[in-house]
């Protein structure tokens, strides 16, 4: 299911889609309040398994691909987002 990829290049639209997929993997987050400085650990308790599942999700719903190495250094939701709004502008 492709979702519509200029959701992904802006900020808003991409922290939306992150904080609905990591809440989709994390039943955790689903009684959060998921803002930027959210960290993904410490708030939200994402292992790297669900790390994986998040960019998987990211990958399929967005047509992206996120670099791993880049993944593993993710702090907080605003990474992840930035990260997403990046590879969506130089994928268009």
């Amino acid at each position: 299911m492709i979702q519509s990829k200029t959701a992904a290049n802006d900020f808003d639209g991409a922290m939306s889609a992150v904080s609905e997929l990591i809440r989709t993997v994390s039943e955790k987050a689903r009684t959060k309040v998921i803002t930027p400085g959210t960290l993904l650990l410490e708030d939200l308790a994402l292992d790297s398994l669900d790390m994986v599942r998040v960019v998987m999700l990211i990958e399929d719903r967005y047509g992206v691909s996120l670099d791993l190495d880049v993944v593993a250094e993710m702090k907080s939701v605003d990474d992840v987002a930035r990260s997403l709004v990046q590879q969506s502008r130089s994928a268009a």
